[in-house]
């Protein structure tokens, strides 16, 4: 049985989860400072330190929180299933 009644923060730090989310935000987060802030990391203009941090902060978040509904998703079709099943 998998995540059937798992509290929100239980969920937001799974460790799957986390791990997953972290390296969807290091790979979208430097492929996304390196177009918006090109000037800044490879040339002369100053880096913008705090677009920079939440270009990588967004996809975090977007990844964790997709991640916590398709495992929520998925823990309400199997309790489906099992209900049914009985």
């Amino acid at each position: 049985m998998i995540y059937k009644n798992i509290g929100l923060l239980n969920q937001l730090f799974n460790p799957t989860l986390v791990k997953r989310s972290l390296a969807t935000a290091l790979t979208v987060g430097a492929i996304l400072n390196v177009i918006n802030q090109y000037d800044g990391v490879f040339g002369q203009a100053p880096i913008l330190w705090g677009s920079m941090l939440l270009t990588f902060i967004v996809p975090y978040f977007v990844s964790s929180i997709s991640g916590m509904l398709t495992l929520r998703q998925f823990a309400r079709q199997q309790a489906t299933k099992s209900s049914t099943s009985e």
